[in-house]
């Protein structure tokens, strides 16, 4: 893999939280804030992690060591995860960001690594499980303008973009091999403390 400074991640906060009826970054595991949870796992693999958040939304309060913190209010506003993603990479100055959601405390580094890792070779790489997840995936700069395109079209489909750009998926058993049980993907606050 490319060195980390090659990299940035993006975690999401904004959500509406509409499942969970409260704000899920605050929302707290193990006595520290989800969204600590999330920039805990990601800090370590990337020169800088931007903090995406709805206008005006409170955050609890976080760090990330040694690396680089940044919060960002959305910049289309409304517009769900897509505006997020593209809210984030603009802001970052890495060519390649990791983007995951704040309610996902058991990523897997090594789950990651690869992602990151694949990345050389394509503007996104994705994995797929039953369905893409492209809330635990790398984009690249080259995403900025295709997403902004169907933002202005209120085409909103995370996945919409990916059409006009270059994707390399990554298969569920590729994905195990990293994260045998696939905890990564599961974005609750019901995990038993052993998993984290």
């Amino acid at each position: 893999m490319d060195n980390a400074t090659s990299f940035g991640a993006i975690v999401l906060a904004g959500g509406r939280s509409t499942r969970l009826g409260r704000d899920k970054a605050s929302e707290s595991l193990l006595g520290r804030p989800l969204l600590q949870h999330v920039i805990d796992r990601v800090a370590p693999l990337v020169a800088e992690v931007i903090v995406v958040r709805a206008a005006g939304q409170s955050l609890p309060d976080i760090a990330a060591a040694s690396t680089p913190l940044r919060i960002v209010d959305d910049a289309y506003p409304g517009t769900g995860p897509l505006g997020g993603i593209c809210t984030g990479l603009a802001a970052a100055s890495a060519d390649r960001c990791l983007a995951v959601a704040c309610d996902m405390p058991a990523l897997s580094q090594a789950l990651l690594r690869e992602l990151l890792r694949r990345s050389a070779e394509c503007d996104v790489v994705m994995p797929v499980l039953e369905y893409p997840e492209p809330l635990h995936a790398v984009y690249a700069r080259t995403c900025i303008e295709p997403m902004r395109a169907r933002l202005e079209a209120a085409q909103l489909k995370i996945t919409g973009f990916l059409g006009a750009v270059h994707v390399c998926y990554m298969r569920e058993a590729e994905c195990r091999e990293f994260d045998p049980d696939l905890l990564s993907f599961v974005n609750t606050t019901k995990y038993p403390p052993s998993l984290l």
